[in-house]
C-alpha cells in the first residue's frame, strides 16, 4: 500500500521561493532608485562646477583684455601728450584771452603737438581727445590734423580719427600743474600764464565698468615751454 507524501517534507526538500530569490544576488527596485538618484546628483554637481569654471575663465579673460587695452591706450597717450607744444598765439592783447593753442575742459582736450614718427604723421598737428558718438554707444577717440595756421580748428570733419576705447559710457578729464605749491585737479583749465603738466582721464565702459584712472604727463617739447621763456618750434622741434 503506497503512502502519500508528507507536504512538510516536500517543502523542506524543494526549498522555499524566498530562499531562492536571495540566492540570485539581484538589485531591488528601491536600490536602483537610490543609485539613479545619487548618479543624477553627481551629474548636476559636475555640471555646476563646469559652469562655474567657465564663468571664472570668462571673467579672467575680460580682466586681461581690459588691462591690455588700458596699457595700450595709456602708452599711446603718453607718447602723444609727451610732445605737446607751448607755443603762444600771435596777436593776443587781452589778459582774459588764453594765449596758448589749448582748450581743456571736462569732456574735451585740444592741443598742438607732434605725433611720434612711427605713426606716420609728420610735422605739427592739432590733436583732440574726446568722445565720439556712434549709434547707441560712444568711443574715446583721438583726432588729429595738420596745423596749417595757428588757430584752433572749429570743425574736425577732415581729421584722422583713432579709436582708443569703444563702448564708453562716461568720460571725465581733469588737469593739474604739479609745479604749484598746492596742486589741485581742475575740470576746466583756465590758467593763462602756464600749461597743465598732467591730465587725469577717468572713463567707464558698458562691459567692464569704471577703469582705473589714467594720469598722463603733458610734457612740452624742448624750446616750447613757456615757463622757460622759449620760443616754439615745430615739425621735429616744438
Amino acid at each position: 500500500m503506497r503512502r502519500s507524501a508528507d507536504p512538510s517534507r516536500l517543502s523542506c526538500a524543494g526549498g522555499s521561493p524566498q530562499s531562492t530569490r536571495h540566492g540570485t544576488g539581484g538589485f531591488t527596485l528601491v536600490e536602483m532608485l537610490v543609485a539613479m538618484t545619487l548618479l543624477s546628483l553627481l551629474v548636476l554637481a559636475m555640471g555646476s562646477a563646469l559652469r562655474s569654471t567657465a564663468q571664472t575663465e570668462e571673467r579672467v579673460d575680460q580682466r586681461l583684455a581690459r588691462n591690455d587695452e588700458l596699457r595700450v591706450t595709456s602708452s599711446f597717450l603718453q607718447s602723444v601728450l609727451g610732445r605737446i607744444s607751448g607755443q603762444r598765439r600771435a596777436g593776443v592783447t587781452s589778459v582774459d584771452e588764453n594765449p596758448f593753442l589749448l582748450r581743456a575742459d571736462a569732456k574735451e582736450l585740444v592741443w598742438v603737438g607732434v605725433m611720434p614718427a612711427r605713426y606716420g604723421a609728420a610735422g605739427r598737428q592739432f590733436f583732440r581727445l574726446s568722445l565720439a558718438n556712434s549709434g547707441d554707444s560712444a568711443s574715446l577717440v583721438l583726432q588729429f590734423m595738420p596745423m596749417d595756421e595757428p588757430i584752433l580748428p572749429s570743425g574736425w570733419e577732415g581729421a584722422t580719427t583713432e579709436v582708443l576705447v569703444r563702448d564708453v559710457m562716461d568720460l571725465a578729464l581733469q588737469y593739474q600743474d604739479a609745479g604749484q605749491d598746492k596742486p589741485e585737479w581742475q575740470s576746466v583749465w583756465e590758467a593763462k600764464e602756464r600749461l597743465p603738466t598732467h591730465v587725469l582721464i577717468s572713463l567707464a565702459t558698458r562691459s567692464n565698468g569704471a577703469w582705473p584712472p589714467m594720469v598722463v604727463a603733458m610734457r612740452p617739447l624742448i624750446g616750447s615751454d613757456p615757463r622757460a621763456g622759449g620760443v616754439a618750434t615745430f615739425g621735429g622741434g616744438g
